[in-house]
């Protein structure tokens, strides 16, 4: 996976990053004329990247099919990583299938073996969307991207070992250090091995261990450790550890901090002590680059975002690039993440094959992400029906996949339900999503967190989505202007104002961080509430540009105690 370090020296590692070859298929015809073995002469389109920043591809929404070709040297086995492909993915190599993947913000690798020189790769991708088996449906509120979005690369493992995966847990606990390791260790050669394998913290071996596997097999190892001589992890205080696991001529690099998250009557606490949460919503968006934003992009939103006086990200509303989680990590930005299953009904919720991708999506943002300090929550989804039988029992699902793989952080989703919610009890923390002031009149924040927090009982209560949109540079003359900058300016001040004061608010999130493309709609009532086709709501416009909210909600916050 591409990251902010270096996850192996050993292997031969190139990235695909540049310009492939891109082909629409509106017709959905290159299967049968089996365009996998040479397709079509098409266009340049940069990888990682979206097919929307193309000159007329910007609503294209089917088919498109990327080749190029690579070489590589000689060696035991070869792996593929793509980071992420929108939304279904089929992948050939030099004409022969190599693998398949659904679900577009996380990575999926292809491990194979290829004679030295050239090769093709091919891959098909379809980001077609419907409201009964894809996750997200084809209702959203934000733009739906198509194509190779994140960091592709091949790695040449000279074996005959390959360290496939490697998962920490940390924590700290009165002053001590845990880590458990859970490490999948793989013969990639064509004979059998007996090898050692080492776990080195920053060049220490502190676990040693033996593997006997046949050709082709796989083996997970686990194990806990008690360490000594190392510090916590702390928002304001990041210390990072390297650890390696090396077996058989492989080696995978991976990162963490210790640090203890937990829930403690109405407050989250790490490392034993309260933190109030401040964030901003972020999305994945930029108007040249749509999701597959550089990592200098990510870093600078990270630097407006703590010059806001922010602590925390909320990823809306799909698993983040892991980048953006490294840049977190090492600044001490706290992060909770999220799969899309984004305002289901109960009616479509009961469906297996939904339940299904659901959980093979938390699955898989847990298992990428579990190494990461900065992620303190696990969220299972945005706005559905929670107030519905079917929701809840694809909650329980979702609840139970987390905890196969991580208990170590507290689990939660996002609410519009309010009380007529009856999965709370499913959330180690309850996140609510309310509009007042925009789309809302009937209450005062006051009166909703205080019958909110009756309601969820004794766990902390975030408002994870609040907020009012303002089109960069609308100035109103007089009065409470709707798109006005000073509207969202006075909003936003008399919420944040509450929230930093209010016993019942455990903190929150503003919605957003910057304005966003959004999908267009099918009938004019879009352009009313989403003008220039964008969600207007940002602190900063697209471009990154403050509006008069911006350096009001920074004031309150470097001015806040909480």
């Amino acid at each position: 996976m591409h990251r902010t370090f270096c996850t192996s020296f050993m292997r031969r590692q190139q990235y695909l990053d540049g310009f492939w070859q891109i082909v629409q298929d509106p017709r959905d015809i290159g299967f049968d004329e089996q365009w996998h073995l040479a397709p079509p002469l098409g266009r340049e389109a940069w990888v990682p990247g979206a097919w929307n920043t193309l000159q007329g591809w910007l609503h294209y929404e089917g088919v498109a099919w990327y080749s190029r070709r690579f070489a590589v040297g000689a060696c035991e086995a070869v792996r593929i990583t793509f980071g992420a492909v929108t939304q279904q993915a089929n992948v050939w190599l030099d004409g022969e299938p190599v693998g398949q993947h659904y679900g577009g913000w996380l990575p999926f690798a292809l491990l194979t073996q290829l004679a030295p020189g050239e090769h093709l790769l091919v891959v098909r991708v379809d980001n077609r969307h419907d409201m009964t088996a894809t996750i997200p449906s084809s209702h959203l509120d934000w733009f739906r991207y198509g194509g190779i979005t994140r960091p592709v690369f091949v790695e040449e493992l000279g074996g005959p070992g390959h360290v496939s995966a490697m998962r920490l847990l940390p924590d700290w606990v009165d002053g001590r250090a845990t880590l458990k390791v859970r490490a999948e260790l793989t013969n990639v050669s064509e004979r059998a091995i007996q090898a050692p394998y080492e776990l080195l913290l920053d060049g220490r071996v502190v676990k040693a261990g033996q593997a006997r596997l046949s050709s082709g097999e796989s083996e997970v190892v686990a194990f806990a450790l008690h360490l000594d001589d190392v510090a916590p992890w702390e928002p304001g205080a990041p210390r990072l550890y390297t650890f390696c696991l090396r077996f058989a001529g492989d080696e995978l690099y991976e990162r963490t901090g210790f640090r203890h998250v937990s829930v403690q009557r109405r407050k989250l606490l790490i490392n034993g002590k309260p933190v109030f949460i401040k964030g901003v919503n972020r999305h994945e968006d930029h108007p040249e680059w749509g999701p597959a934003m550089p990592e200098h992009l990510m870093a600078r939103d990270l630097d407006l975002i703590q010059e806001l006086g922010a602590n925390a990200v909320r990823g809306s509303h799909y698993p983040n690039d892991p980048r953006f989680l490294d840049l977190c990590d090492e600044r001490g930005i706290l992060f909770v993440e999220e799969i899309p299953l984004w305002q289901f009904t109960g009616e479509q919720m009961d469906s297996n094959l939904l339940t299904d991708r659901a959980s093979a999506m938390m699955w898989a943002m847990v298992a990428r992400d579990v190494n990461h300090p900065a992620v303190i929550a696990w969220s299972m989804s945005n706005e559905c029906a929670t107030d519905t039988p079917q929701v809840r029992l694809a909650m329980e699902h979702l609840r139970e996949t987390v905890e196969q793989i991580d208990d170590t952080r507290p689990i939660t989703y996002a609410s519009h339900r309010a009380e007529q919610d009856i999965c709370f009890d499913l959330a180690d923390m309850a996140c609510v999503n309310a509009y007042y002031g925009w789309y809302r009149h009937d209450l005062t924040w006051g009166q909703f967190l205080s019958r909110m927090s009756s309601h969820v009982g004794d766990k902390p209560l975030l408002v994870s989505e609040f907020g009012a949109g303002a089109l960069y540079g609308w100035r109103a003359n007089e009065g409470d202007v709707i798109w006005s900058e000073e509207y969202q300016r006075k909003l936003l001040l008399e919420s944040v104002s509450l929230f930093l004061t209010s016993d019942d608010c455990a903190g929150f999130f503003i919605w957003q961080f910057c304005d966003t493309r959004t999908d267009k709609g099918d009938d004019g009532h879009r352009a009313l509430t989403r003008p220039r086709h964008m969600n207007n709501k940002g602190i900063v416009d697209e471009y990154r540009r403050k509006k008069l909210a911006f350096d009001a909600v920074k004031a309150l916050l470097l001015g806040s105690d909480r």
